[in-house]
């Protein structure tokens, strides 16, 4: 058995009555590595956010978009001594990676999924980690691993190899009495922090800005072209967006990346970007028009749904 795998096993995660400081098993990420003496000026070119700011520390979501300029995969980016690793959903590698190659020709770039990298998350309390944190919304590369520090929320994303993830897990669990939760923990927390991913149903539905990447540096107005720029530029500058996300609480069953949201007379109002389990009630993230007022339904059933305030506010229209 790995010691990924002994892990597991040993703390039995669960996302149910997810509180911190939390230690958190991050299998719904994966990793891909991304290599080559033109990894960043092709990256500049296929993905939303600037890559001046990852080379300078920085780590942010990003996407490449179609040509419509909505998002097919998103990720989060950051540097590292060879190249950059990528982190986004795991069942979105492939689709990841396939969308990056597509105009890659000529290019010297490699891109592959990391597969003896791991992701686990910290969630409160970070000062009594014991790690070298990075600035907030920077990484940092410390003994093998890469720390992740979210920009506004007590959230720490750590990469690296199963041994060494395995014996930060036990230290952390000793030192902070941190909680140990699955991936739907982490994703119950994320939407707290309203970061919003695109999951297999989501795809080419969003515009960049309306999953907030705007408000949180996951999309660039003047860096230059990429695809999808023209629709992102436009909106941006001549545009008013009609929609955004939201983060809520609901009643009700999980529900899945691209269902249609409704008002009361069955118009469709909104979208579902990701929902999570937890207590005391589940947490969802969709985009709903910003007229929307009242009840949100879901296949016909009121969802009793109740909003939540994110870390950075609401962005001006």
């Amino acid at each position: 058995m790995s010691a990924w795998s002994s892990l597991i096993a040993e703390i039995s995660p669960t996302n149910g009555g997810v509180t911190t400081p939390a230690l958190a098993i991050c299998d719904h990420l994966a990793v891909v590595r991304v290599r080559g003496e033109e990894a960043g000026s092709y990256l500049q070119g296929q993905l939303t956010c600037d890559l001046k700011r990852i080379d300078q520390g920085e780590h942010h979501a990003a996407m490449h978009l179609s040509l419509k300029g909505r998002g097919l995969v998103s990720l989060r980016l950051v540097r590292d001594d060879q190249g950059y690793l990528i982190l986004c959903p795991a069942t979105m590698a492939e689709a990841v990676i396939r969308c990056l190659e597509k105009y890659r020709l000529r290019a010297k770039v490699t891109f592959e999924v990391a597969e003896d990298l791991r992701v686990i998350g910290l969630a409160g309390a970070l000062e009594q980690s014991g790690l070298p944190l990075p600035d907030a919304g920077h990484g940092r590369h410390h003994d093998g691993l890469t720390l992740l520090r979210y920009p506004l929320t007590e959230q720490l994303l750590v990469i690296g190899a199963d041994d060494a993830l395995a014996e930060l897990s036990r230290a952390q669990r000793k030192q902070a009495s941190r909680t140990p939760v699955d991936g739907e923990g982490w994703r119950f927390l994320d939407i707290g922090a309203g970061e919003g991913q695109i999951y297999p149903g989501g795809e080419d539905l969003f515009l960049p800005q309306v999953l907030n990447y705007d408000l949180l540096g996951g999309v660039s107005f003047n860096k230059g072209c990429y695809t999808g720029q023209e629709v992102v530029a436009r909106m941006h500058f001549k545009g008013k967006l009609k929609q955004r996300m939201a983060a809520f609480t609901y009643n009700g069953p999980p529900l899945s990346p691209g269902q249609p949201l409704r008002n009361s007379d069955g118009r469709a109002v909104g979208e579902v970007v990701d929902s999570a389990r937890g207590e005391p009630t589940p947490r969802l993230l969709a985009v709903v028009r910003l007229d929307h007022e009242g009840e949100l339904f879901a296949d016909d059933q009121a969802l009793g749904a109740a909003a939540m305030a994110l870390p950075y506010g609401k962005g001006s229209e």
